[in-house]
């Protein structure tokens, strides 16, 4: 079946256009996030073993970051929820951007330790946000196009970015801490645009105004309520915690 892409792209653009423009911010931000995470994520085990780690402890990195975001996860929600969802969104750039600054300085393996727990705040601040973002952005019969519409953009530079960062390595050193680091600037200097960007452009999303209900009695108080008598939720949750497992191995 021929595809007319022209006429395709004509139709995404104008999806996009009669949405709020806090949706076009979140696919941009996503899309550049995307490439961004896409240039230095085939390196980051590598480069951490060539400034001394094992293979204990490159699992024992991954573990860190991992377990300190399920941590955080409801916090940062009911945080958002309390206080809005653009200072959350903004440090979650402000975030990765030092968390590659960080690879980009470090001379020991530890010190990527700090990177990783930066790392997995800000996958679950740029996560809580991005989904508040879109419900408040799009219209009910397009939710799902949306979500898709900004995925399929941030796919494809995802699929671009390691072609880009193979090119850089081979012409910056090769596969050693000395090729791969210039990425991690590289990286650094691209959140710190994306940071200006977003902080110029973003608005605060209306549902923030019904959100600030909250509930005297602190952020676990909060927790309860919310799980309470909800099993489906429970649910939901356990599904897409052994949904994350595998994808956590690699």
């Amino acid at each position: 079946m021929k595809v007319n892409v022209r006429a395709a792209v004509a139709r995404g653009w104008a999806f996009t256009r009669r949405q709020k423009p806090n949706y076009r911010i979140g696919v941009m931000h996503s899309s550049v996030n995307s490439l961004l995470n896409g240039l230095t994520s085939q390196y980051n085990g590598i480069f951490a073993v060539a400034l001394g780690a094992d293979s204990v402890q490159l699992g024992s990195l991954s573990s860190i970051g991992s377990a300190f975001g399920a941590l955080i996860s409801i916090p940062v929600g009911l945080l958002v929820d309390r206080r809005g969802v653009r200072p959350f969104f903004l440090l979650s750039i402000a975030l990765s951007g030092i968390g590659a600054l960080i690879y980009a300085l470090a001379g020991d393996w530890r010190v990527l330790i700090v990177a990783a727990v930066l790392a997995a705040v800000a996958l679950r601040m740029n996560s809580t946000s991005c989904s508040v973002i879109c419900a408040d952005s799009v219209q009910n019969q397009d939710r799902a196009t949306a979500q898709n519409v900004c995925g399929t953009l941030a796919s494809g530079l995802s699929v671009l970015a390691p072609l880009l960062a193979a090119v850089l390595v081979t012409s910056l050193g090769g596969i050693n801490a000395q090729g791969m680091r210039p990425l991690y600037y590289l990286r650094f200097a691209g959140y710190a645009v994306l940071f200006v960007a977003v902080a110029a452009t973003l608005r605060e999303p209306q549902l923030r105004h019904r959100l600030q209900g909250a509930a005297a009695g602190g952020i676990f108080k909060e927790a309860r309520q919310i799980f309470a008598g909800r099993p489906a939720l429970w649910r939901w949750i356990a599904v897409s915690t052994l949904s994350a497992l595998p994808m956590a191995m690699f």
